[in-house]
C-alpha cells in the first residue's frame, strides 16, 4: 500500500517523486488515523458523515460502560481496516467531554502506535 505523505494536522502533502510516498506500517496506520476523523465527522464535504454513537452520547450522560463500549468498537473498526492484523495495548478515559483513546496496531510490517480522541 502506497499512500501520500501527510503533515502533522493531517493534510496532504505535494508528491514530487514517488519516494516520498509512505508505506508499510506507516501506511497502516495513515489510513487508520484518516477512518478514525471521518468517524468522528471530520470531512468538509459532508460532516453528517459522523457515526450515530458519538451523536448519541452528545446528548446524554457518558459512563464508564459507554466508555468501554466505545473503545470496543474502535478496535473493531480499527481491526476491519486493510492491512491491519490486530490491535493490542488498548487504552481508553473519559475527560469532561473528551474521549481519549490509544493502542498499538500490529501489520503485516511492523507495529505502530495509533492515538485518537474525540470530544463527546
Amino acid at each position: 500500500m502506497l499512500l501520500r505523505p501527510v503533515d502533522p494536522s493531517g493534510d496532504i502533502l505535494p508528491v514530487l517523486s514517488s519516494s516520498v510516498l509512505v508505506s508499510g506500517s506507516l501506511a497502516v496506520t495513515q489510513l487508520v488515523r484518516d477512518r478514525l476523523n471521518l468517524l468522528s465527522g471530520e470531512w468538509w464535504e459532508n460532516p453528517a458523515w459522523e457515526c450515530e454513537v458519538f451523536e448519541m452520547m452528545r446528548n446524554g450522560r457518558v459512563t464508564a460502560q459507554d466508555v468501554s463500549a466505545l473503545s470496543s468498537y474502535l478496535c473493531s473498526y480499527i481491526a476491519a481496516t486493510r492491512g491491519v492484523r490486530s490491535v493490542e495495548d488498548v487504552h481508553a478515559a473519559l475527560s469532561g467531554r473528551q474521549l481519549t483513546f490509544s493502542c498499538r496496531v500490529l501489520t503485516e510490517d511492523g507495529v505502530e502506535d495509533v492515538s485518537y480522541s474525540v470530544n463527546l
